[in-house]
């Protein structure tokens, strides 16, 4: 009876995964309002990012990992459009507009940032290689240092 209500198998995962989208973009967004500058934007965006990964890392592996033809954002400035990601080029954008973003362009900046923080929510939510350091510290870490960077180069 589900197949009345979607046209296949992916159809459903793609309503499914839909919802978390929505969840992820909300989390992403409160976060962005925690920081009063732009650095502290972006960091509890991180913290967010993180905490997301850890607290549904099944959910984050199908929305990250594992299905690549789902959730693709498209490309250009449509990325400022797209719910979850468009809170992290409004944030990076502020950095920019503040100077902190060195010669990078918004988008490369925004890219930097993202997948930085993916690959240590890709290493949380896929080995135990951070049991003892933790997501979150070494996250911060790494945002410490990618926002550090980017200003400098």
């Amino acid at each position: 009876t589900i197949y009345r209500h979607f046209r296949d198998r992916d159809d459903l995962l793609q309503t499914v995964l839909n919802t978390w989208f929505d969840k992820f973009a909300v989390t992403l967004d409160a976060a962005d309002r925690e920081g009063t500058d732009p650095r502290g934007r972006l960091l509890a965006q991180g913290r967010a990012y993180l905490h997301f990964a850890v607290e549904h890392p099944a959910v984050y592996r199908v929305m990250f990992l594992e299905r690549m033809d789902i959730g693709v954002l498209p490309s250009g400035e449509d990325f400022r459009n797209d719910p979850a990601f468009g809170v992290l080029i409004r944030a990076v954008q502020a950095l920019h507009d503040a100077g902190l973003t060195g010669r990078h362009d918004v988008m490369s900046a925004a890219m930097t940032i993202w997948s930085s923080l993916h690959g240590v929510a890709a290493m949380a939510v896929c080995s135990n290689m951070l049991e003892q350091i933790g997501a979150e510290r070494l996250g911060m870490l790494v945002g410490e240092t990618v926002l550090a960077g980017l200003q400098y180069s």
